[in-house]
């Protein structure tokens, strides 16, 4: 579920003529969420401010390169080609951090998503504007990567995924949503349907994560990490339909191969 909803708020995201825009409309759409949210479920505790932090500024790097990836390339290759990268760079991470062993399983896993990234990836990658999709989808896995394992830690020093949520959702927005104004004011809001539809892109996001962060509470974070990047079947499906990015037989078999090796590695 959290791979879907992850696939709609990019696919919002990345229909926006301005990807400013939409990034400034789904922060404000998650902005308007916390104000409400945080009556309801409180801060996070103490334990969690140093990974809330680091948190912040690593969700801020994420937006700022998954916006350049979506600038050089299409949604359905930029798309898998990140959340591809995630999942092993997250696995490294708990491994490292957390103790978390992979089994021969998992290894599996991780080599199935190789070979899905370099089919999805070498059809043009020797095109220089390629390059530099794939260069930015790629940089756009390990912000993912670096996040998801900060995140895991701190939600589980916490103990409640909805008052680290709730809290990191908080500064990140409000912070992007004061530096935008800073620097445009409000002069960049679209028409009223456009403005919904990034609210809700927001909206779609925080459930979406809020997901995530309870689940790497009950189990490994590599794990979690695999099971949501289904997603990437998602995007390469939403890209051939509503952006045209190509045909399904192109992009869909490697996107499937990504997936086949994320369910190995969140079985193994």
């Amino acid at each position: 579920m959290a791979g879907l909803l992850h696939a709609l708020w990019n696919a919002i995201a990345k229909n926006f003529p301005d990807l400013r825009d939409s990034f400034a409309l789904i922060n404000v759409g998650v902005l308007a969420t916390c104000v409400v949210a945080v009556p309801l479920v409180g801060i996070a505790n103490r334990a969690t401010f140093v990974y809330i932090a680091a948190a912040v500024i690593l969700h801020q790097v994420y937006e700022l390169v998954l916006m350049a990836a979506y600038r050089h390339g299409d949604l359905s290759k930029s798309y898998p080609i990140a959340r591809g990268v995630a999942p092993l760079l997250v696995s490294l991470g708990g491994f490292l951090l957390a103790g978390e062993r992979l089994s021969a399983r998992s290894l599996c896993g991780l080599l199935v998503i190789v070979a899905g990234i370099v089919v999805l990836a070498g059809r043009s990658v020797m095109a220089p504007a390629s390059r530099r999709a794939v260069l930015w989808a790629a940089t756009t896995g390990a912000a993912i990567a670096a996040y998801t394992v900060i995140d895991g830690l701190g939600v589980r020093a916490g103990g409640s995924a909805l008052q680290y949520g709730t809290t990191l959702f908080l500064l990140q927005s409000l912070s992007w949503t004061i530096a935008v104004t800073i620097r445009r004011g409000w002069s960049w809001l679209p028409a009223a349907p456009k403005v919904l539809s990034g609210l809700a892109g927001g909206i779609l996001s925080m459930i979406g994560y809020f997901i995530v962060l309870w689940a790497q509470t009950k189990t490994a974070m590599g794990t979690v990490s695999a099971l949501r990047e289904t997603g990437v079947l998602w995007a390469s499906v939403f890209g051939v339909v509503f952006f045209r990015e190509g045909r399904f037989r192109r992009l869909v078999p490697p996107a499937a191969l990504v997936v086949l090796g994320v369910l190995l590695l969140s079985v193994g």
